[in-house]
């Protein structure tokens, strides 16, 4: 939808991402953010001026969310999907999907589980109580099950269970400085943050060319993913580096521009050794290979694959990618888009040549 609704200068648009606060616990936030952040917390509500009750609590919930998020920042607090891939971590900061619980009208206490993807060792929960949900419509989206942007830390471990303490929860939010976009932005949620290959300035020859068909793609089994590494290199003026068993990416490019703003990428190919959609299978226990991906330090995550791309790879990157504290870009260029890529840069029989040569 985006890509049909939006021009890539709409794709590229700088944006903030925000959590839009319907549960604060403000005494948790407190004890995490520590004597600096408290200070801070202080300090803006001191700057509120008189108001309505209704009005100054909800405003000192963003304040609250506002500090907590710069914590995060700050310390760099990695998401969920890090903390697992890790094996722990003491808090995290992320957007992540909710098992519906309608409990949530009735409960003190819930006990939520966090709908994380891949085949993980651990389930994740959210233990928190209801008291400090300050929002209607978070109770109907936690009733329902939803997208949710959250902060939580101190968890407890029970054998596989881990279980987290929420600070913040409420939806995604974007923050625009454009007036013309700002009553815009805000429908558009974390989803905003996925880029298409022609929306940099490096594949723009790509957006005249027509997409292949399914039949046609059929060509990319034969082409490896060191060819395709290669012509990759040489269409964005990089080396081509060799692989090695502990590299984070494929191929990282420091000198990309996503509508003339210069951006870093990070790149994760993928060839024909299995010539069939791409599911978290292709991506190693606990999709570590997007783990390592997004531990990069670059503006832009790239997947890329010689077939189709499965919803579940596409869900898990953006949720690696599209931090609350630290939002970056997310690119997936399957095997229509990677040939349509090497026709429009005359690259096809080059990736060919390659990849008979290292046969």
């Amino acid at each position: 939808m985006i890509r049909d609704d939006l021009t890539p200068d709409e794709r590229a648009l700088p944006v903030r991402h925000y959590i839009d606060p319907g549960f604060v616990n403000h005494r948790l936030v407190e004890t995490v953010v520590g004597d600096i952040g408290v200070a801070e917390i202080n300090r803006l509500i001191r700057l509120l001026p008189k108001l309505p009750e209704w009005q100054h609590t909800t405003q000192v919930a963003h304040i609250y969310t506002r500090v907590a998020l710069g914590f995060c920042e700050a310390l760099k607090v990695p998401s969920l999907g890090e903390v697992l891939a890790r094996g722990g971590g003491p808090i995290f900061c992320s957007t992540e999907k909710l098992a519906p619980d309608e409990s949530v009208y009735t409960a003190k206490r819930m006990n939520v589980q966090v709908l994380v993807s891949g085949e993980l060792d651990h389930e994740v929960r959210l233990q928190f109580g209801t008291e400090h949900i300050i929002s209607d419509t978070l109770k109907m989206q936690i009733s329902q099950g939803a997208d949710l942007s959250l902060i939580a830390a101190m968890p407890q471990i029970n054998g596989r269970v881990f279980t987290f303490r929420p600070l913040v929860i409420g939806s995604p939010w974007l923050e625009v400085d454009d007036p013309a976009w700002s009553d815009k932005i805000v429908w558009w949620g974390h989803e905003y943050y996925e880029q298409f290959m022609e929306d940099f300035d490096e594949f723009a020859r790509s957006s005249d060319r027509p997409t292949p068909t399914l039949e046609e793609t059929q060509a990319m089994r034969d082409i490896s993913e060191k060819a395709f590494k290669t012509c990759l290199a040489e269409i964005l003026g990089d080396a081509a580096g060799k692989d090695w068993g502990g590299e984070a990416s494929d191929h990282f490019s420091a000198h990309m521009h996503l509508r003339g703003r210069p951006v870093s990428a990070a790149f994760l190919l993928k060839g024909p050794a299995h010539f069939a959609p791409m599911s978290l299978n292709h991506l190693g226990k606990n999709n570590d290979q997007i783990y390592r991906l997004a531990s990069e330090p670059a503006d832009v995550l790239f997947v890329q694959h010689c077939h189709e791309i499965t919803p579940p790879v596409r869900a898990t990157l953006r949720a690696f990618a599209v931090q609350p504290s630290r939002p970056r870009r997310y690119c997936l260029i399957d095997g229509r888009d990677s040939l349509r890529l090497l026709r429009a840069y005359d690259k096809v029989d080059r990736a060919l040549e390659l990849s008979r040569d290292a046969a």
